[in-house]
């Protein structure tokens, strides 16, 4: 118990060495719940004076999510996502034990669990095939078959004189899914979201249509540029890179982010800029905003099986847990103005997710599929 109380004392004030950061994630294993709340108590109140400088505790909880579980005893998820949200909330500046005990009957009640790989895939002739993560199938259509296995699309074969289909993959609230496209480029579809596209890309360019978020990984064709097409007129011209595009229609902009490459983003209204990785166009209806040095790990974190809500707010923060776990959003009063900062695994049920978030100067009530957030 004095071991621990000093690690966490020395991580708190930045002090500690990397080998002490490794003890302390042992120590915070071999912890059981009642004795990491007292002791984050005492870490609190010695460091919450006025003049109290709070460290970023994003690091060390990133470790904690990434760390497996021993294999030599069966690990509670519960002491994972306990430890995992004191640093998450002592990262947003406050003292929250909350979610160091069993859910509440108003959350455990309906335990909600997180989304998983699902899709629907439409055809050129109208059927629609129900795809998930765990089956494995084959579909065919004319001349060339889709492969569905692991929980991803792929498309092979195609017949030079054979009339282009265009297929539509959907998300919906809950689900996301992967594609590799005829050409090779492989799109991942967030939860709420749509591609359509072709079974071949024989014309001058690839153009695909997207709706909602998708992260491409296009693939290299200097001759044939790719183009994607979003819902609000957007346009997102490329050769061979890496980005993400997130366009949901209640968020009221559309904002592609570069990781790799180059892309040219514009409207029919908007002179097309060239970005450079780590920038973000930010497009609404008649403007266009370039941000640099974009935490690029932040915006495809849902792709890696991670919430991240750095720097979000709470209004923020329940957009993403509605799309992923298809629930509708209620608010009531007035909402705080606190930021977060942190990550968490989309693995965990939304009454885990809402017990590590409750306090933060709200409550949550969960009823069926509704959440209502009241504030102060």
């Amino acid at each position: 118990m004095e071991r621990i109380s000093e690690l966490f004392h020395r991580y708190f004030e930045g002090l500690a060495s990397a080998a002490e950061e490794q003890e302390l994630m042992r120590l915070v294993e071999q912890t059981g719940n009642k004795d990491l709340e007292m002791i984050m108590k005492q870490e609190w109140d010695a460091l919450s004076g006025p003049d109290a400088n709070i460290p970023d505790g994003t690091a060390l909880l990133q470790r904690i999510l990434d760390k497996p579980a021993p294999r030599n005893r069966v690990f509670q998820l519960r002491q994972w996502a306990a430890a995992a949200a004191v640093l998450l909330l002592f990262s947003i500046g406050g003292y929250y034990l909350c979610h160091q005990r069993q859910p509440a009957p108003a959350l455990a009640a309906n335990n909600i669990l997180p989304g998983y790989n699902k899709a629907m895939l439409t055809l050129e002739d109208g059927r629609v095939v129900n795809l998930d993560s765990t089956g494995s199938q084959v579909i065919r259509q004319g001349s060339y078959t889709i492969m569905q296995q692991n929980g991803q699309l792929n498309y092979n074969g195609h017949s030079s004189t054979e009339k282009i289909a265009f297929n539509t993959l959907r998300t919906p609230r809950g689900g996301q899914y992967r594609v590799t496209l005829p050409d090779g480029t492989a799109v991942w579809l967030n939860a709420a979201s749509s591609i359509r596209y072709p079974t071949a890309f024989a014309g001058k360019d690839r153009l695909v249509e997207i709706t909602g978020e998708a992260y491409f990984e296009v693939a290299a064709n200097a001759d044939k540029p790719f183009i994607v097409s979003v819902n609000n007129g957007v346009s997102i011209r490329v050769l061979g890179t890496h980005f993400n595009v997130s366009a949901y229609v209640d968020e009221g902009m559309t904002k592609t982010t570069l990781l790799q490459g180059a892309v040219a983003v514009g409207t029919a209204n908007i002179r097309p800029v060239i970005l450079q990785p780590g920038q973000q166009a930010q497009v609404m209806t008649t403007t266009m905003k370039v941000e640099n040095n974009v935490n690029t790990d932040q915006v495809i974190a849902w792709k890696n099986g991670q919430f991240d809500f750095s720097h979000a707010d709470i209004k923020t923060v329940m957009s993403q847990l509605s799309r992923w776990y298809d629930v509708d959003v209620k608010y009531e009063g007035e909402m705080p103005t606190q930021l977060f900062r942190g990550k968490l695994s989309k693995d965990l049920r939304l009454s885990e997710v809402l017990e590590i978030l409750q306090d933060v100067n709200v409550k949550f009530k969960l009823d069926n599929r509704t959440i209502t957030v009241y504030g102060k």
